[in-house]
């Protein structure tokens, strides 16, 4: 990983840095890491932890200090600033994701910020807001709620509504009036403009959009959600009641790959692995 990003660096330490901790203490040591120094910047609180979105910001911030990349919002993962970084993940126990796609961190925070400001109204029978400029009905972005939505099911919806909110292009239609709705879940996995296709199982990650398409059952005939873990496997979507995260069992689980399709056939539907590339 060439550079690491604010919300990388706070996912790689989400656990928290115990000062407390004399083996944690002796590893940044022996990393060259100066712990004084250290605790003076991040331990807002002085209980010899670092831990939290505000500590970890004045870390990170430290951290960057010793690049010269020219961001404030990214350091290379080299020189004084990598062996400080390797050296907070080694000492604390935690772990840089590795391989998702360039947006995955910006996509779960947009979608873990919706569920939990919008998560009832992506619900079958209640309407969200939506970020999504020229969405039917939608005359104020992140205020309207457009009535066409209710009594619809809405997980592509919800995921479009994250993908945008990110920065990210979703797949839309064009209605006969101009405005735009959301591509349905099914056929997102057609928008190869949009989205690379996974076709390994092992290199599902975080981020990563999944559809399970159903063949010819009723009104829903497909479900779309984002990927937030994948050992265990938790996923984060709009279902009936409204939207939030859920874990369970992989959905490429006991499934066979279909080389013509790039697809996964499981219990008779069929499982898309999408990594999102284009931004808005």
């Amino acid at each position: 990983m060439p550079s690491i990003d604010r919300n990388t660096f706070s996912r790689s330490l989400q656990n928290g840095i115990n000062l407390n901790d004399a083996g944690v203490k002796q590893k940044l040591e022996a990393a060259g890491v100066n712990v004084a120094e250290l605790k003076a910047r991040g331990d807002i609180d002085n209980d010899g932890w670092i831990k939290g979105s505000a500590e970890l910001a004045k870390v990170f911030a430290h951290n960057d200090g010793f690049d010269r990349n020219g961001s404030s919002n990214s350091f290379d993962n080299a020189g004084k600033a990598g062996q400080v970084f390797q050296a907070l993940v080694t000492a604390a126990g935690g772990k840089i994701p590795q391989g998702e796609g360039k947006f995955a961190g910006k996509i779960m925070t947009a979608a873990a910020d919706r569920a939990a400001k919008q998560g009832t109204n992506y619900g079958y029978d209640n309407v969200p807001t939506s970020p999504l400029k020229g969405l039917s009905g939608n005359k104020s972005p992140g205020v309207s709620q457009p009535s066409w939505l209710k009594d619809n099911w809405k997980c592509n919806q919800f995921v479009g509504d994250s993908l945008t909110q990110a920065g990210v292009k979703a797949p839309t239609w064009q209605m006969s009036d101009g405005s735009v709705h959301y591509a349905s879940a099914e056929k997102w996995p057609s928008f190869t403009n949009l989205f690379e296709r996974v076709t390994d199982p092992s290199q599902m990650r975080p981020g990563d959009i999944v559809v399970r398409d159903y063949p010819s059952t009723g009104d829903a005939t497909a479900h779309v959600e984002i990927v937030t873990s994948v050992e265990p496997f938790k996923s984060i979507g709009a279902h009936r009641d409204a939207a939030y995260e859920s874990e369970g069992p992989s959905w490429v689980e006991g499934g066979t790959y279909n080389p013509a399709k790039r697809n996964f056939e499981v219990g008779g539907n069929e499982v898309y692995i999408l990594r999102p590339k284009a931004a808005l």
